[in-house]
């Protein structure tokens, strides 16, 4: 049937906002790719198939002449949860990981790129469920903070209400308020 993609195919991108580089970002991209060291015209046919027979200058041939092409899909893929040059490197690292992993199946750049943008994609993730919870702290925290604030501006002392008291209040765990106070360096 055509218009339907077979299962793992195609490396869907996630629902995480795409940004514009800015002029750094373009800078060190522009920097980036003129520093890579020029790699001749290859025939990535003969060169996948050498990988499958498990040439490892196959492997090393196949890296450099796709390293332009990974970083150039880090740019277009750019989020604000990492920054492009990590971005870079984890997509190198996905290049990488792929061809290391090819196998004796012989590969093509299909293949290989479908592979990176899922390496990106696993780092976009990552990355923003890493902010996600990092804004979750930051808003208990926060909590915390209000409230301690508002019961020391409430009570003649400031010692009036106990961890137990302040949990009951914000319905949050003791253990959870220890690790935040923690956190901020207020545990002493």
């Amino acid at each position: 049937i055509e218009g339907l993609e077979t299962a793992g195919e195609e490396a869907k991108e996630p629902e995480h906002k795409k940004i514009p580089l800015t002029a750094e970002e373009e800078a060190y991209l522009k920097n980036y790719l003129e520093e890579l060291p020029v790699v001749d015209e290859v025939d990535a046919d003969s060169v996948f198939e050498a990988l499958a027979a498990g040439d490892q200058r196959a492997l090393q041939t196949l890296t450099s002449y796709y390293m332009k092409e990974t970083a150039k899909m880090a740019a277009d893929m750019n989020a604000e949860e990492i920054f492009l040059a990590d971005l870079i490197q984890e997509a190198n690292l996905a290049l990488i990981q792929a061809l290391g992993s090819a196998g004796n199946e012989v590969r093509d750049e299909k293949w290989l790129m479908n592979e990176v943008r899922k390496g990106i994609i696993a780092v976009l993730e990552e990355q923003t469920q890493r902010k996600f919870a990092d804004d979750s702290l930051v808003a208990r925290v926060e909590k915390l903070e209000s409230a301690v604030r508002e019961l020391n501006d409430d009570e003649d002392d400031k010692n009036a209400f106990s961890i137990d008291e302040l949990a009951i209040i914000l319905d949050m765990k003791v253990d959870e308020i220890r690790d935040v106070l923690r956190l901020t360096g207020d545990d002493k």
